[in-house]
Protein backbone atom coordinates (compact mmCIF):
# COMPACT_ATOMS: atom_id res chain seq x y z
CA UNK A 1 0.00 0.00 0.00
CA UNK A 2 1.06 3.47 -0.94
CA UNK A 3 1.30 5.99 1.63
CA UNK A 4 1.53 10.03 0.88
CA UNK A 5 1.17 12.21 4.12
CA UNK A 6 1.15 16.21 4.59
CA UNK A 7 1.09 18.35 7.24
CA UNK A 8 -1.08 20.99 7.27
CA UNK A 9 -1.90 24.07 9.45
CA UNK A 10 -5.48 23.97 8.55
CA UNK A 11 -6.54 20.73 10.55
CA UNK A 12 -8.88 22.63 12.79
CA UNK A 13 -11.30 22.59 9.24
CA UNK A 14 -10.67 18.88 8.74
CA UNK A 15 -14.01 17.03 9.34
CA UNK A 16 -15.54 13.59 8.25
CA UNK A 17 -17.55 15.31 5.28
CA UNK A 18 -14.00 17.12 3.89
CA UNK A 19 -12.01 14.20 4.33
CA UNK A 20 -14.57 12.18 2.15
CA UNK A 21 -14.15 15.06 -0.65
CA UNK A 22 -10.29 14.71 -0.57
CA UNK A 23 -8.89 12.13 -4.12
CA UNK A 24 -5.89 11.38 -5.76
CA UNK A 25 -5.55 10.47 -9.49
CA UNK A 26 -3.07 9.90 -11.66
CA UNK A 27 -1.73 10.78 -15.07
CA UNK A 28 -5.43 9.33 -16.48
CA UNK A 29 -7.62 12.03 -14.16
CA UNK A 30 -9.00 8.92 -12.75
CA UNK A 31 -9.72 9.24 -8.71
CA UNK A 32 -7.85 6.05 -7.20
CA UNK A 33 -9.88 4.63 -3.82
CA UNK A 34 -8.16 5.50 -0.93
CA UNK A 35 -8.32 6.01 3.12
CA UNK A 36 -7.53 9.41 4.24
CA UNK A 37 -7.36 10.09 8.31
CA UNK A 38 -5.58 13.16 10.16
CA UNK A 39 -3.30 12.90 13.51
CA UNK A 40 -2.14 16.29 15.02
CA UNK A 41 -1.41 17.95 12.16
CA UNK A 42 -0.71 15.56 9.65
CA UNK A 43 -2.58 14.51 6.99
CA UNK A 44 -2.21 10.72 6.00
CA UNK A 45 -3.63 9.64 2.52
CA UNK A 46 -3.11 5.45 1.85
CA UNK A 47 -3.81 3.83 -1.78
CA UNK A 48 -3.09 0.76 -3.67
CA UNK A 49 -0.77 2.11 -5.84
CA UNK A 50 2.79 3.41 -5.07
CA UNK A 51 2.32 5.53 -8.34
CA UNK A 52 2.73 9.36 -8.84
CA UNK A 53 -0.43 11.05 -8.70
CA UNK A 54 -2.48 14.68 -7.96
CA UNK A 55 -3.98 15.49 -4.64
CA UNK A 56 -6.94 17.63 -4.60
CA UNK A 57 -8.23 19.64 -1.36
CA UNK A 58 -11.47 21.33 -1.25
CA UNK A 59 -9.91 25.24 -0.38
CA UNK A 60 -12.06 27.64 1.87
CA UNK A 61 -11.34 31.26 0.32
CA UNK A 62 -11.51 34.28 1.55
CA UNK A 63 -14.64 34.69 0.59
CA UNK A 64 -16.46 31.58 1.89
CA UNK A 65 -16.39 29.27 -0.77
CA UNK A 66 -14.74 26.16 -1.44
CA UNK A 67 -12.96 25.47 -4.64
CA UNK A 68 -11.34 21.89 -5.22
CA UNK A 69 -7.43 22.76 -5.73
CA UNK A 70 -4.67 19.95 -7.14
CA UNK A 71 -1.17 19.57 -6.31
CA UNK A 72 1.41 19.13 -8.91
CA UNK A 73 2.32 15.23 -9.32
CA UNK A 74 3.73 13.99 -5.94
CA UNK A 75 5.62 10.50 -5.31
CA UNK A 76 6.12 8.64 -2.34
CA UNK A 77 8.72 9.72 -0.21
CA UNK A 78 10.55 9.37 2.91
CA UNK A 79 9.11 12.62 4.35
CA UNK A 80 6.00 14.47 4.31
CA UNK A 81 4.59 17.21 2.37
CA UNK A 82 3.03 20.86 3.64
CA UNK A 83 -0.04 20.80 1.84
CA UNK A 84 -0.79 24.69 1.70
CA UNK A 85 3.25 24.31 -0.28
CA UNK A 86 1.65 22.25 -2.27
CA UNK A 87 -1.51 23.16 -3.32
CA UNK A 88 0.05 26.76 -4.44
CA UNK A 89 2.53 25.00 -6.47
CA UNK A 90 -0.21 23.22 -8.50
CA UNK A 91 -2.41 26.05 -8.49
CA UNK A 92 0.05 28.36 -9.79
CA UNK A 93 1.74 25.74 -12.08
CA UNK A 94 -1.61 25.56 -13.98
CA UNK A 95 -1.81 29.47 -14.26
CA UNK A 96 1.48 30.04 -15.42
CA UNK A 97 0.30 26.92 -18.00
CA UNK A 98 -2.83 28.49 -19.31
CA UNK A 99 -0.96 32.46 -19.40
CA UNK A 100 1.57 30.63 -21.39
CA UNK A 101 -0.59 29.55 -23.83
CA UNK A 102 -2.58 32.69 -23.81
CA UNK A 103 0.34 34.17 -24.43
CA UNK A 104 0.17 33.39 -28.64
CA UNK A 105 -2.89 35.62 -28.49
CA UNK A 106 -2.89 38.31 -25.73
CA UNK A 107 0.02 40.02 -23.74
CA UNK A 108 -0.86 39.89 -20.06
CA UNK A 109 -1.35 43.59 -18.49
CA UNK A 110 1.47 44.86 -15.96
CA UNK A 111 -1.44 44.40 -13.38
CA UNK A 112 -1.66 40.71 -13.61
CA UNK A 113 2.73 40.55 -14.19
CA UNK A 114 2.79 41.98 -10.62
CA UNK A 115 0.51 39.80 -9.53
CA UNK A 116 1.93 37.02 -10.64
CA UNK A 117 5.69 38.18 -9.13
CA UNK A 118 3.60 38.47 -5.71
CA UNK A 119 2.70 34.94 -5.64
CA UNK A 120 6.04 33.46 -7.33
CA UNK A 121 7.60 35.54 -3.97
CA UNK A 122 4.66 34.07 -1.33
CA UNK A 123 5.00 30.59 -2.60
CA UNK A 124 9.10 31.09 -2.15
CA UNK A 125 8.61 32.05 1.08
CA UNK A 126 6.28 29.38 2.05
CA UNK A 127 9.03 26.91 0.47
CA UNK A 128 11.84 27.79 2.58
CA UNK A 129 10.66 28.35 5.67
CA UNK A 130 7.57 25.34 6.30
CA UNK A 131 10.09 23.25 7.71
CA UNK A 132 11.42 25.88 10.60
CA UNK A 133 8.13 27.79 10.29
CA UNK A 134 5.18 25.85 9.65
CA UNK A 135 2.32 28.53 10.44
CA UNK A 136 4.24 31.35 8.75
CA UNK A 137 4.78 28.96 5.38
CA UNK A 138 1.02 27.97 5.47
CA UNK A 139 0.43 31.70 5.56
CA UNK A 140 2.57 32.15 2.69
CA UNK A 141 1.09 29.81 0.60
CA UNK A 142 -2.40 30.54 1.24
CA UNK A 143 -1.61 34.38 0.01
CA UNK A 144 -0.23 32.88 -3.03
CA UNK A 145 -3.34 30.34 -3.78
CA UNK A 146 -5.59 33.91 -3.55
CA UNK A 147 -3.26 35.68 -5.88
CA UNK A 148 -3.86 32.51 -8.59
CA UNK A 149 -7.42 32.43 -7.69
CA UNK A 150 -8.39 35.99 -8.08
CA UNK A 151 -6.47 36.11 -11.41
CA UNK A 152 -8.09 32.57 -13.07
CA UNK A 153 -11.18 33.69 -11.98
CA UNK A 154 -10.77 37.49 -13.45
CA UNK A 155 -8.46 36.05 -16.66
CA UNK A 156 -11.15 33.61 -17.36
CA UNK A 157 -14.09 35.89 -17.51
CA UNK A 158 -11.99 38.44 -19.92
CA UNK A 159 -11.32 35.45 -22.07
CA UNK A 160 -14.70 34.46 -22.00
CA UNK A 161 -15.80 37.53 -23.40
CA UNK A 162 -13.30 37.07 -26.08
CA UNK A 163 -14.49 33.61 -27.23
CA UNK A 164 -18.10 35.33 -27.10
CA UNK A 165 -17.19 37.82 -29.66
CA UNK A 166 -15.22 35.57 -31.75
CA UNK A 167 -18.67 33.36 -31.57
CA UNK A 168 -20.58 36.08 -33.08
CA UNK A 169 -18.71 37.06 -35.48
CA UNK A 170 -18.45 33.03 -36.53
CA UNK A 171 -22.39 34.04 -37.23
CA UNK A 172 -23.53 31.68 -33.92
CA UNK A 173 -26.41 32.47 -31.60
CA UNK A 174 -26.24 32.28 -28.23
CA UNK A 175 -26.51 28.89 -26.35
CA UNK A 176 -30.27 28.11 -25.40
CA UNK A 177 -30.79 29.52 -21.98
CA UNK A 178 -33.29 28.04 -19.91
CA UNK A 179 -34.89 26.63 -16.39
CA UNK A 180 -35.02 23.25 -15.15
CA UNK A 181 -39.03 23.26 -14.03
CA UNK A 182 -40.69 22.61 -10.67
CA UNK A 183 -43.34 23.76 -8.95
CA UNK A 184 -44.70 26.37 -10.77
CA UNK A 185 -45.55 29.86 -8.77
CA UNK A 186 -48.91 31.18 -9.17
CA UNK A 187 -48.48 34.90 -9.36
CA UNK A 188 -48.48 35.78 -12.81
CA UNK A 189 -45.63 38.58 -12.13
CA UNK A 190 -43.63 35.60 -11.28
CA UNK A 191 -44.35 33.47 -14.16
CA UNK A 192 -44.04 36.77 -16.55
CA UNK A 193 -40.46 37.20 -15.18
CA UNK A 194 -39.74 33.14 -15.85
CA UNK A 195 -40.89 33.65 -19.58
CA UNK A 196 -39.14 36.62 -20.08
CA UNK A 197 -35.59 35.23 -18.68
CA UNK A 198 -35.14 32.06 -20.56
CA UNK A 199 -36.09 31.06 -24.36
CA UNK A 200 -36.11 27.23 -22.68
CA UNK A 201 -37.33 24.53 -19.86
CA UNK A 202 -36.40 21.53 -18.66
CA UNK A 203 -39.60 19.75 -17.75
CA UNK A 204 -38.92 17.27 -15.31
CA UNK A 205 -40.27 13.45 -15.44
CA UNK A 206 -40.22 12.01 -11.59
CA UNK A 207 -41.08 8.91 -12.46
CA UNK A 208 -41.57 8.42 -8.44
CA UNK A 209 -44.39 11.09 -8.63
CA UNK A 210 -45.49 10.38 -12.10
CA UNK A 211 -46.21 6.10 -11.28
CA UNK A 212 -47.23 5.79 -7.47
CA UNK A 213 -48.57 2.55 -8.21
CA UNK A 214 -47.03 -0.06 -10.34
CA UNK A 215 -48.19 -0.21 -14.07
CA UNK A 216 -50.52 3.49 -13.77
CA UNK A 217 -49.36 6.98 -14.66
CA UNK A 218 -50.33 10.33 -13.94
CA UNK A 219 -49.23 13.12 -16.07
CA UNK A 220 -51.04 15.81 -14.62
CA UNK A 221 -48.01 18.29 -13.22
CA UNK A 222 -46.29 17.33 -16.40
CA UNK A 223 -49.22 18.35 -18.60
CA UNK A 224 -49.39 21.63 -16.71
CA UNK A 225 -45.89 22.60 -17.68
CA UNK A 226 -46.05 21.14 -21.02
CA UNK A 227 -49.34 23.57 -21.87
CA UNK A 228 -47.22 26.90 -19.98
CA UNK A 229 -44.35 26.06 -22.06
CA UNK A 230 -45.94 25.82 -25.54
CA UNK A 231 -47.93 29.03 -24.37
CA UNK A 232 -45.09 30.99 -24.00
CA UNK A 233 -42.88 29.31 -26.67
CA UNK A 234 -40.68 27.87 -25.05
CA UNK A 235 -38.37 24.94 -26.13
CA UNK A 236 -38.82 22.33 -24.46
CA UNK A 237 -36.39 19.53 -23.35
CA UNK A 238 -38.22 16.46 -21.80
CA UNK A 239 -36.25 14.62 -18.77
CA UNK A 240 -34.53 13.04 -16.90
CA UNK A 241 -36.95 10.54 -17.81
CA UNK A 242 -34.78 7.96 -15.18
CA UNK A 243 -32.77 8.66 -12.34
CA UNK A 244 -31.37 6.21 -9.79
CA UNK A 245 -32.15 8.66 -6.78
CA UNK A 246 -34.49 8.26 -3.90
CA UNK A 247 -36.21 11.31 -5.13
CA UNK A 248 -37.06 9.23 -8.40
CA UNK A 249 -37.34 5.72 -8.26
CA UNK A 250 -41.25 4.74 -7.27
CA UNK A 251 -41.30 2.92 -3.48
CA UNK A 252 -42.87 -0.41 -5.54
CA UNK A 253 -39.77 -0.44 -7.77
CA UNK A 254 -38.04 -1.22 -4.41
CA UNK A 255 -39.87 -4.41 -4.17
CA UNK A 256 -37.29 -5.88 -7.56
CA UNK A 257 -33.97 -4.51 -6.16
CA UNK A 258 -32.32 -7.72 -6.32
CA UNK A 259 -33.80 -8.09 -9.92
CA UNK A 260 -31.97 -6.66 -12.87
CA UNK A 261 -33.95 -7.97 -15.07
CA UNK A 262 -37.07 -6.85 -13.97
CA UNK A 263 -36.12 -3.49 -12.84
CA UNK A 264 -34.66 -3.22 -16.75
CA UNK A 265 -37.87 -4.30 -18.03
CA UNK A 266 -39.85 -1.45 -15.94
CA UNK A 267 -37.57 1.06 -17.16
CA UNK A 268 -38.42 0.22 -20.67
CA UNK A 269 -42.18 -0.21 -20.43
CA UNK A 270 -41.98 3.78 -18.36
CA UNK A 271 -39.57 5.25 -21.07
CA UNK A 272 -42.32 3.44 -24.10
CA UNK A 273 -45.47 5.11 -21.97
CA UNK A 274 -43.48 8.78 -21.88
CA UNK A 275 -42.33 8.69 -25.79
CA UNK A 276 -45.97 7.61 -27.13
CA UNK A 277 -47.69 10.35 -25.02
CA UNK A 278 -45.37 13.39 -25.74
CA UNK A 279 -44.24 12.31 -29.08
CA UNK A 280 -43.83 15.46 -31.59
CA UNK A 281 -44.81 17.67 -28.40
CA UNK A 282 -40.93 18.44 -26.98
CA UNK A 283 -38.20 19.40 -28.76
CA UNK A 284 -35.72 17.21 -26.81
CA UNK A 285 -35.36 14.05 -25.08
CA UNK A 286 -33.41 14.08 -21.85
CA UNK A 287 -33.06 10.23 -21.43
CA UNK A 288 -31.79 9.85 -17.81
CA UNK A 289 -28.71 11.73 -15.89
CA UNK A 290 -26.40 10.72 -13.15
CA UNK A 291 -26.87 6.90 -14.24
CA UNK A 292 -22.89 7.45 -13.85
CA UNK A 293 -22.68 7.51 -10.32
CA UNK A 294 -25.82 6.31 -8.56
CA UNK A 295 -24.87 3.04 -6.11
CA UNK A 296 -28.87 3.37 -4.46
CA UNK A 297 -30.12 0.11 -6.67
CA UNK A 298 -26.43 -1.46 -5.86
CA UNK A 299 -26.15 -2.23 -10.31
CA UNK A 300 -22.82 -3.23 -11.50
CA UNK A 301 -21.39 -0.87 -13.91
CA UNK A 302 -22.05 -3.12 -16.97
CA UNK A 303 -25.69 -3.09 -16.00
CA UNK A 304 -25.74 0.91 -15.84
CA UNK A 305 -24.64 1.08 -19.13
CA UNK A 306 -26.84 -1.45 -19.97
CA UNK A 307 -30.01 0.36 -18.87
CA UNK A 308 -28.75 3.44 -20.32
CA UNK A 309 -28.08 2.00 -23.76
CA UNK A 310 -31.95 0.54 -23.15
CA UNK A 311 -33.27 3.92 -22.54
CA UNK A 312 -31.90 5.56 -25.72
CA UNK A 313 -33.04 2.47 -28.28
CA UNK A 314 -36.12 2.60 -26.65
CA UNK A 315 -36.65 6.12 -27.26
CA UNK A 316 -35.10 5.78 -31.24
CA UNK A 317 -37.53 2.57 -31.87
CA UNK A 318 -40.82 5.15 -31.34
CA UNK A 319 -38.91 8.10 -32.26
CA UNK A 320 -36.18 8.55 -34.60
CA UNK A 321 -36.27 12.29 -35.10
CA UNK A 322 -36.31 14.59 -32.07
CA UNK A 323 -32.70 14.76 -30.95
CA UNK A 324 -31.70 12.50 -27.41
CA UNK A 325 -29.55 13.87 -24.67
CA UNK A 326 -27.56 11.79 -22.34
CA UNK A 327 -26.78 13.56 -18.81
CA UNK A 328 -23.83 12.65 -16.59
CA UNK A 329 -23.26 14.27 -12.58
CA UNK A 330 -20.44 14.37 -10.86
CA UNK A 331 -18.46 14.66 -14.25
CA UNK A 332 -14.89 15.20 -12.70
CA UNK A 333 -15.67 11.55 -11.12
CA UNK A 334 -14.53 12.14 -7.53
CA UNK A 335 -17.16 9.72 -6.41
CA UNK A 336 -14.53 6.96 -7.60
CA UNK A 337 -11.80 7.73 -4.50
CA UNK A 338 -14.93 6.21 -1.88
CA UNK A 339 -16.22 3.22 -4.61
CA UNK A 340 -14.75 0.75 -7.23
CA UNK A 341 -15.20 2.73 -10.52
CA UNK A 342 -13.62 1.31 -13.55
CA UNK A 343 -15.09 3.90 -15.89
CA UNK A 344 -14.65 7.57 -15.57
CA UNK A 345 -17.83 10.06 -16.78
CA UNK A 346 -16.00 10.67 -20.04
CA UNK A 347 -14.84 6.85 -20.91
CA UNK A 348 -18.69 6.31 -19.78
CA UNK A 349 -19.83 9.00 -21.82
CA UNK A 350 -17.44 7.88 -24.81
CA UNK A 351 -18.67 4.40 -24.94
CA UNK A 352 -22.48 5.05 -25.67
CA UNK A 353 -20.70 8.14 -28.25
CA UNK A 354 -19.26 5.38 -30.18
CA UNK A 355 -22.05 2.63 -29.78
CA UNK A 356 -24.29 5.14 -32.55
CA UNK A 357 -26.87 4.46 -30.97
CA UNK A 358 -28.07 7.94 -32.41
CA UNK A 359 -26.97 10.59 -29.12
CA UNK A 360 -27.74 13.95 -30.60
CA UNK A 361 -26.37 15.94 -27.04
CA UNK A 362 -24.38 14.92 -24.31
CA UNK A 363 -25.46 16.54 -20.68
CA UNK A 364 -23.22 17.96 -17.57
CA UNK A 365 -24.77 18.52 -14.49
CA UNK A 366 -23.23 21.37 -12.74
CA UNK A 367 -25.36 21.21 -9.25
CA UNK A 368 -22.14 22.58 -6.61
CA UNK A 369 -22.62 22.16 -3.38
CA UNK A 370 -21.53 20.85 -0.66
CA UNK A 371 -23.58 17.61 -0.26
CA UNK A 372 -22.15 13.81 -1.90
CA UNK A 373 -24.47 14.65 -5.16
CA UNK A 374 -23.09 17.97 -5.62
CA UNK A 375 -19.92 18.67 -7.05
CA UNK A 376 -17.37 20.80 -5.09
CA UNK A 377 -16.75 24.02 -6.69
CA UNK A 378 -13.90 24.57 -8.83
CA UNK A 379 -12.11 28.03 -10.40
CA UNK A 380 -12.90 28.71 -13.93
CA UNK A 381 -9.92 27.42 -15.37
CA UNK A 382 -10.29 24.24 -13.74
CA UNK A 383 -13.72 24.57 -15.51
CA UNK A 384 -12.59 25.39 -18.84
CA UNK A 385 -10.32 22.54 -18.74
CA UNK A 386 -12.86 20.23 -17.97
CA UNK A 387 -15.30 21.55 -20.69
CA UNK A 388 -12.33 21.25 -23.36
CA UNK A 389 -12.17 18.05 -22.51
CA UNK A 390 -15.90 16.75 -22.98
CA UNK A 391 -15.98 18.46 -26.29
CA UNK A 392 -13.42 15.62 -27.68
CA UNK A 393 -16.77 13.30 -28.32
CA UNK A 394 -17.94 16.20 -30.96
CA UNK A 395 -21.07 16.36 -29.72
CA UNK A 396 -23.24 19.59 -28.40
CA UNK A 397 -22.93 20.17 -24.78
CA UNK A 398 -25.91 21.00 -22.55
CA UNK A 399 -25.20 22.33 -19.30
CA UNK A 400 -27.11 22.02 -16.26
CA UNK A 401 -26.10 24.36 -13.28
CA UNK A 402 -27.19 25.81 -9.63
CA UNK A 403 -25.57 26.97 -6.76
CA UNK A 404 -26.46 28.25 -3.37
CA UNK A 405 -27.26 31.71 -3.99
CA UNK A 406 -29.44 34.32 -1.99
CA UNK A 407 -30.49 37.78 -1.60
CA UNK A 408 -28.22 40.13 0.42
CA UNK A 409 -29.37 43.60 1.56
CA UNK A 410 -27.19 46.39 0.93
CA UNK A 411 -24.31 47.04 2.81
CA UNK A 412 -24.20 42.94 3.98
CA UNK A 413 -21.91 40.49 3.29
CA UNK A 414 -22.70 37.19 1.67
CA UNK A 415 -22.50 33.93 4.42
CA UNK A 416 -19.81 31.30 4.20
CA UNK A 417 -20.89 28.87 1.25
CA UNK A 418 -23.47 30.88 -0.69
CA UNK A 419 -22.55 32.66 -4.55
CA UNK A 420 -22.73 36.48 -4.56
CA UNK A 421 -24.59 36.72 -8.08
CA UNK A 422 -21.48 38.58 -9.65
CA UNK A 423 -19.73 35.61 -9.08
CA UNK A 424 -22.71 33.35 -10.47
CA UNK A 425 -22.80 35.67 -13.76
CA UNK A 426 -19.23 34.91 -14.06
CA UNK A 427 -19.27 31.48 -14.37
CA UNK A 428 -22.46 31.16 -16.76
CA UNK A 429 -20.47 33.51 -19.19
CA UNK A 430 -17.33 30.87 -18.80
CA UNK A 431 -20.02 28.19 -19.47
CA UNK A 432 -22.07 29.84 -22.34
CA UNK A 433 -18.75 30.95 -24.39
CA UNK A 434 -17.57 27.97 -25.14
CA UNK A 435 -18.56 26.76 -28.72
CA UNK A 436 -19.32 23.00 -27.65
CA UNK A 437 -22.11 24.66 -25.26
CA UNK A 438 -25.60 24.57 -27.26
CA UNK A 439 -27.74 24.83 -24.25
CA UNK A 440 -27.42 25.94 -20.65
CA UNK A 441 -29.90 25.07 -17.97
CA UNK A 442 -30.56 26.81 -14.46
CA UNK A 443 -31.28 23.64 -12.90
CA UNK A 444 -33.59 24.45 -9.78
CA UNK A 445 -36.49 26.80 -9.99
CA UNK A 446 -37.48 27.72 -6.11
CA UNK A 447 -35.90 26.91 -2.80
CA UNK A 448 -37.69 24.84 -0.39
CA UNK A 449 -37.79 22.76 2.84
CA UNK A 450 -35.91 19.44 1.00
CA UNK A 451 -33.81 21.74 -1.45
CA UNK A 452 -30.75 23.81 -0.84
CA UNK A 453 -31.39 27.11 -1.36
CA UNK A 454 -29.93 27.37 -4.83
CA UNK A 455 -33.23 28.44 -6.80
CA UNK A 456 -34.01 31.46 -8.52
CA UNK A 457 -37.39 31.59 -6.57
CA UNK A 458 -37.63 31.71 -3.14
CA UNK A 459 -39.40 29.19 -0.73
CA UNK A 460 -42.38 31.57 -0.97
CA UNK A 461 -42.25 31.42 -4.71
CA UNK A 462 -41.17 35.22 -5.08
CA UNK A 463 -38.51 36.09 -7.03
CA UNK A 464 -34.56 36.34 -6.06
CA UNK A 465 -32.35 39.49 -7.64
CA UNK A 466 -30.49 36.66 -9.29
CA UNK A 467 -33.62 36.01 -11.45
CA UNK A 468 -33.53 39.79 -12.92
CA UNK A 469 -29.72 39.09 -13.91
CA UNK A 470 -30.44 35.96 -15.97
CA UNK A 471 -32.90 37.70 -17.27
CA UNK A 472 -30.71 40.66 -18.64
CA UNK A 473 -28.18 37.60 -19.95
CA UNK A 474 -31.58 36.18 -21.67
CA UNK A 475 -32.60 38.99 -23.66
CA UNK A 476 -28.59 39.55 -24.34
CA UNK A 477 -28.19 39.14 -28.04
CA UNK A 478 -25.39 39.07 -30.34
CA UNK A 479 -24.45 42.07 -32.81
CA UNK A 480 -26.60 42.18 -36.39
CA UNK A 481 -24.04 42.66 -38.90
Amino acid sequence: MGRICFQTSRIQYLDEQLLRSCYMTGLEGIAWERNIAFAGDRLIVDRQTHESGHFFFPWRNKAGLEFMLGTTSLREGQGDYQLEVELARGTLHRLRTYLAERSQQFKLSQSYTDQLTEAHEHLLEAVLSWRQDPQFAGTAASKAIEICLGMINQISVEDADHLMEARHQAGMANPLFGIKLGEMPQAPQEQQELSQSFDSVMIPFNWKAVSQDEGKFQFYEVDRMLEWSHQHGKKIFAGPLIELTEEALPQWLYLWQDDFTSIQNYVIQYVQEVVRRYKGRVHAWHTSCGLNSSTLMGFSEEQVVRLSVDIVETIRKLDNSTPVIVSFDLPWGDYAANRRSDLSPLQFADALVRAELGINGIGIDLSFGDSPQECTPRDFLELSRLLNQWSSLQLPLVLGVSLPNMDVPAGQETLDGFWDIESTMNLLQVIRSKPSVQALFWNQLSDGMSQRPGGVLKANQSSKDLLARLSSMATSQPPTA
